[in-house]
């Protein structure tokens, strides 16, 4: 063992020097956490063939490394473990310990860089507990080679300490496997027999653990020269802005308006007097979309209604065949006749006339 741990040393000492000369330190990378599953074999040391007292192991543990130099971890293993009396017996344990992690490659290298290598050495102490005994019950009945066996029932706890070490290789920030070699000290008691001579177990472990928890990195702080601003080139003049001279507005042109009206004397309907039917023509020929609307009305002071509605609607369509002599087509003129029914004018007399309104 002596011979390991030296070796251990060496090689730990080589990676370390290697890398010292290198600026950044490997404790930026802690604190962190780590679980750690682990499988491979454990012999015990008695007064049999160590050969034939060779069982499986698997362990599983959970812990932390405080700095980079120091770690704690909870660590349970178990499975098969054999006893010899006359012959060898086989049982179940598992061991659990509290152990005390020393990461000796950043004691011995505290500014290494490359931390791809880790030799740890671990110390720890916990507790034995074992059961299914049938095989040394069997045997020990048989030959009475223990007087008084160390057996509470089925069941049997016991002591144990713990020394050894680790090599992990760490394939990145989260990953790593490794090879555990432990020394484990068990009771008097601890395999049932009692001869006042403490056991010993050697186990070896290949491994994987699982590291999580780093601390965050803060940004470096990159320090930059000032940039002097820029000193603005002197804008040039304006130019004087030329204004277009205004365009001269079109004049509007209204329509203008037609509101033509004759007047009758009692019981005629010729229009009179000429020059405003050649008023009206001159508008329709002016605005040839527009039309006009001709409508003929009758006084109610004289005559009935059925008389009147004969005038008025005689003047209208005189006044219509007027214009249509001057040109006016017909489709352009609406006749309408109101006789007495409407009164535009106040004046009795006045009632007696036609209208005409351009639209």
């Amino acid at each position: 063992m002596k011979k390991i741990i030296h070796i251990a040393a060496a090689v730990a000492l080589l990676f370390g020097v290697s890398t010292a000369a290198l600026a950044q330190s490997v404790e930026d990378g802690y604190p962190y956490n780590f679980i750690t599953v682990q499988g491979g074999a454990q012999g015990t040391f008695t007064n049999y063939d160590f050969t034939k007292l060779i069982t499986p192991q698997v362990a599983l543990s959970a812990g932390r490394y405080f700095n980079s130099k120091v770690g704690a971890r909870l660590h349970v293993q178990g499975w098969q473990v054999k006893g010899a009396l006359t012959d060898t017996y086989k049982f179940y344990a598992l061991t659990g310990d509290l152990d005390l992690l020393m990461n000796m490659s950043n004691i011995l290298c505290p500014n290494r860089t490359n931390d791809f290598f880790d030799w740890v050495l671990l110390a720890g102490f916990g507790v034995n507990y074992g059961w299914d005994f049938d095989e040394f019950n069997t045997q020990n009945n048989a030959t009475k080679f223990v007087e008084n066996p160390a057996l509470c029932g089925t069941k049997h706890s016991s002591f144990n300490g713990r020394f050894g070490t680790q090599f992990n290789f760490n394939l990145s920030k989260n990953f790593a496997l490794g090879l555990e070699v432990d020394a484990n000290y068990k009771n008097d008691v601890f395999n049932l027999k009692r001869n006042f001579d403490p056991d010993w177990q050697l186990a070896a472990f290949l491994g994987a653990t699982i590291k999580f928890g780093h601390p965050k990195k803060a940004a470096p702080v990159v320090y930059q020269e000032p940039v002097p601003e820029p000193v603005p080139e002197p804008k040039p003049e304006p130019k004087p802005e030329v204004k277009p001279e205004p365009k001269p507005k079109a004049a509007v042109v209204k329509d203008e308006p037609l509101k033509e009206t004759f007047f009758y004397n009692i019981r005629l309907s010729d229009p009179d007097p000429e020059a405003t039917l050649n008023k009206i023509a001159s508008w329709c020929k002016k605005y040839p979309a527009k039309n006009i609307i001709i409508k003929g009305y009758a006084d109610k002071g004289t005559g009935n209604p059925k008389i009147n509605e004969g005038y008025a609607k005689a003047r209208a369509e005189k006044v219509a065949k007027a214009l249509q002599e001057k040109g006016i087509a017909a489709d352009r003129m609406k006749v309408l006749s109101y006789g007495d029914t409407e009164q535009p004018f106040t004046d009795n007399d006045r009632n007696r006339c036609v209208i005409v309104v351009g639209e």
